[in-house]
């Protein structure tokens, strides 16, 4: 079914608020409320009432003042409950990086307890308007009601510990940074997998293809692959999207290409077009990319003068070695196989290897340029890298390339004798693994040197 592209950016710009589940799980309490009520006095209810009497309140203004105090008391929960939400927002957002917020926001965890404390807050309230007065001068006391109302109470007590506990967690850096490192790992070994389960050796020429010009600015951030595929499948076309996902597109830039010329098909085009999707958020479901980012900016963050923290950023920059030396094992082309079992209807362009170390060490590289231990660091990241890519010729011209770079910025910043002996043993391992270029980089180093 083809969703136009207003009701998909509305329904992922809800689901991803901070209210989405606390809104759904108060209208299941709601509803719940409303059945407990309508059972509540039916005969075979009344004699389950007269089995467990010693738990259930036998006077009304008891089963008020229990109420009362239940929804005052978790309304206090949750107001508490959401301040730590936005000083934990708040905090990530100037000691780690903006970038890692709307990951945060989005908890899952976090939204259901929230959600259990309205809902139990709308079920006391509807259990309250509903102890009234009969005619024969009794009262009618939702006495199960405020049975369940008493055990959600309970259950909000162990959920505020595990609340300040979780949020307490949430916004150590360890547990930030381990994470988007699980979470960026995963998404590449998908990726990975995909490509290993159905391999494509000769791609088109691309060059050749038609381009189709965007008509939307904004961040492209991915595209509805199956709702794409079929309309290609449809039409039998082929379509190669040649921007990375994250880059900025303006009107009447050409950011796909394909293999027929649809320039004359308005409504083809609109519908092709109708199946990306621009947003500013970086979510790590979305591309790996988003996850390398975050955590290279987590590791600027800590080496900026209010934080300092080199320890941060060396753990970062290990981090992100390991999950290079995995992105090697991903085509530059991306592709899909779905809707078609021949050949892939739709072409990805990946973020290059060269971009990836441009993108995430370049920050890093020149706030961290005066520091020779972060900086030995990072030499011993790309000699772990080295050591994996070595053969791999591209990527190992990628890493010289960069690695001249990073020796020209230490050769300015760094001046101490200790600090620049030690990197010039760094450069000497790295010699070891590469020796022809490595020798050069050595070579060069020294030269500076003299």
């Amino acid at each position: 079914m083809f969703v136009p592209r207003k009701v998909a950016d509305s329904y992922r710009e809800m689901i991803n608020s901070i209210g989405f589940y606390p809104s759904m799980l108060s209208v299941g309490f709601l509803v719940f409320a409303i059945i407990t009520m309508s059972v509540e006095y039916l005969a075979p209810i009344e004699q389950l009432k007269s089995f467990i009497s010693v738990v259930l309140v036998d006077s009304a203004e008891n089963a008020r003042t229990i109420l009362s105090t239940l929804a005052g008391s978790i309304i206090s929960l949750t107001v508490f409950s959401f301040s730590m939400v936005m000083v934990v927002l708040n905090s990530a957002s100037a000691s780690l990086s903006p970038r890692v917020v709307p990951g945060l926001i989005t908890r899952k965890s976090h939204q259901m307890v929230l959600g259990f404390y309205l809902g139990s807050i709308i079920y006391s309230i509807i259990m309250l308007i509903n102890i009234n007065k009969l005619d024969g001068g009794s009262t009618a006391i939702p006495s199960i009601g405020v049975l369940f109302a008493l055990i959600f109470g309970l259950i909000s007590l162990g959920l505020f510990v595990f609340f300040i506990h979780s949020i307490s967690r949430a916004i150590q850096v360890d547990n930030v940074l381990n994470g988007l490192f699980s979470q960026t790992k995963n998404e590449i070994k998908t990726i990975i997998q995909r490509q290993s389960d159905n391999p494509v050796e000769d791609f088109p020429d691309f060059s050749k293809w038609h381009s189709v010009v965007s008509k939307t600015e904004g961040y492209y951030k991915g595209v509805h692959t199956d709702k794409l595929c079929a309309i290609l499948a449809e039409q039998d076309i082929k379509v190669y999207i040649s921007v990375n996902q994250g880059y900025f597109t303006v009107k009447g830039y050409p950011f796909l290409k394909c293999n027929k010329d649809i320039a004359n098909d308005e409504a083809l085009i609109n519908k092709i077009l109708d199946c990306f999707i621009f947003y500013i958020e970086e979510y790590i479901s979305d591309h790996y990319r988003y996850g390398l980012t975050q955590i290279s900016e987590i590791a600027v963050k800590a080496m900026s003068p209010g934080i300092n923290d080199p320890g941060t950023a060396v753990k970062s920059i290990d981090m992100l070695s390991i999950l290079l030396i995995q992105r090697l094992s991903i085509n530059d082309i991306n592709y899909s196989f779905k809707h078609s079992d021949n050949a892939p209807l739709l072409y990805l362009h990946e973020t290059s290897f060269d971009e990836l170390l441009h993108d995430n060490f370049t920050p890093l590289r020149n706030y961290a340029k005066g520091d020779a231990y972060v900086m030995t660091n990072v030499l011993e990241a790309f000699k772990n890298i080295l050591f994996i890519a070595h053969k791999d010729t591209d990527a190992r011209n990628s890493l010289f390339n960069y690695l001249n770079a990073i020796v020209d910025d230490i050769d300015e910043h760094v001046t101490n004798e200790y600090d620049r002996r030690e990197i010039t043993n760094m450069l000497n391992a790295i010699a070891r693994i590469s020796e022809e270029q490595g020798e050069k980089l050595v070579a060069r180093f020294e030269h500076h040197q003299k």
